[in-house]
């Protein structure tokens, strides 16, 4: 088979090739399955639109509740009406980018493949960037923070397992009350002695996962959940949950990458080297390759805080894609408890976010997302090399819907836990 360059490429894309994997990989995260249009009083709304460059925004329509006391006994009615108030907010759009580097010269069977391949990695890398952007924006933006346990934290830094601020039936209780009492919109009504019951969303990861099996009445309530909808066929929202507890749908959402990243619920990685008792830095996840792209082990977390391991806390100043810097060891564990001791940490230990992770509840109508309807594939044309570029340019953005009123998120809460892992692994 003849061998084949540049513009052979180019005619191995097919058609409406960007379009598919964005279209691919909304379809395939999480957030997709629970994604709809304006009105449809699904958690995530999408919009689509002719977003061409950074800074174009798409606008929401929005309808508040009626506030007003109405009129009673003879009162005239005529001039004490209340006007529909509907609103708007808009969601700025940017640019996103992400490309694979495949062979400048091949067989045209060959670069069919590559092009198969290549879109088959970016609808992945689409769908966990999706997913990835709507649980950030919710944790970064989200108005109100409760937190797990009796004790009355305002901080994550006195959270602890002997507290008993682990995730468990309470705090499902606890995020469903938080919702009601910000008047956040049920994903679904149930009716129970003759009232109608607003049901929220909850999702969680693995180890908060793990925690609720290890409850009786939990997985009673599961069963009970799935023999009623069984009875009378699925509803949609159940199809991917674990399960109803309180009115309350228990959805997991964990991590699928091969390499040690945690997810926004809760940032994880490991040692790549032996980390010593006087060490100020450390690095994490792999060695560094010596050419191409650096993974980012510590995507998700923070710029600056606190990580765990093993039982030593230690805080740092700044971070990379495979390290963390500026070290202070042993530092105070829980603000003013005990402090913790330096030791020696061997290569693959666990590091964490100090132990934390978020817990998401969510109504309807919380995330808004703008989409820009025309996806662009992208290809680097020149030769540099014996590889091009192959990849994709897409628009889009979101943002969390606010009480305009308030000012402030009401369809979403963030809930801290204690997280430790229960084994090894």
């Amino acid at each position: 088979m003849a061998v084949t360059g540049v513009a052979d490429i180019d005619l191995a894309i097919p058609s409406y090739w960007a379009d598919g994997i964005l279209t691919d990989a909304n379809r395939e995260s999480f957030w997709g399955q629970l994604t709809g249009k304006e009105g449809s009083r699904m958690p995530v709304i999408d919009k689509t639109g002719p977003l061409k460059k950074n800074g174009d925004a798409l606008t929401f329509n929005t309808i508040s509740q009626l506030m007003g006391t109405g009129v009673s006994s003879e009162q005239v009615l005529k001039g004490s009406e209340e006007a529909i108030s509907i609103g708007s907010f808009t969601v700025t759009a940017e640019v996103i980018r992400h490309a694979v580097a495949v062979t400048r010269k091949s067989t045209k069977q060959a670069n069919f493949d590559e092009v198969k391949t290549a879109g088959e990695l970016l609808k992945e890398w689409m769908t966990r960037k999706m997913d990835n952007d709507v649980f950030t924006t919710i944790i970064d933006n989200c108005s109100e923070t409760l937190y797990a346990g009796t004790t009355a934290h305002t901080t994550t830094g006195t959270m602890r397992d002997d507290n008993g601020d682990e995730f468990g039936m309470a705090e499902i209780d606890k995020i469903r009350l938080g919702l009601m009492r910000q008047g956040a919109e049920p994903i679904q009504i149930t009716r129970a002695n003759q009232r109608t019951v607003p049901v929220y969303g909850i999702v969680l990861g693995e180890i908060e996962e793990y925690r609720i099996y290890q409850n009786t009445a939990f997985l009673q309530a599961i069963r009970e959940s799935f023999d009623r909808f069984a009875a009378g066929g699925s509803h949609p929202l159940i199809n991917s949950a674990i399960g109803m507890f309180k009115n309350c749908l228990i959805y997991r959402y964990y991590s699928v990458l091969p390499i040690p990243q945690g997810t926004p619920l809760r940032p994880e990685t490991v040692l790549a080297a032996t980390l010593t008792t006087t060490q100020t830095g450390c690095v994490v996840g792999g060695t560094t390759p010596s050419t191409g792209v650096t993974p980012n082990y510590t995507l998700f977390f923070a710029s600056s805080g606190s990580l765990q391991i093993e039982d030593e806390v230690i805080t740092y100043t700044s971070k990379t894609n495979n390290g963390f810097t500026g070290f202070t060891r042993a530092a105070d564990e829980y603000n003013g408890g005990s402090a913790t001791t330096a030791i020696l940490h061997n290569n693959g230990k666990l590091v964490t976010q100090k132990n934390i992770s978020s817990v998401i509840g969510f109504g309807a109508e919380a995330v808004f997302r703008a989409i820009g309807d025309s996806p662009e594939p992208i290809g680097e044309k020149d030769d540099y090399g014996e590889q091009i570029g192959l990849g994709i340019r897409a628009y889009y953005g979101q943002s969390l819907k606010k009480d305009s009123r308030r000012n402030k998120t009401k369809n979403v809460v963030v809930m801290k836990c204690w997280s430790e892992n229960p084994g090894t692994i």
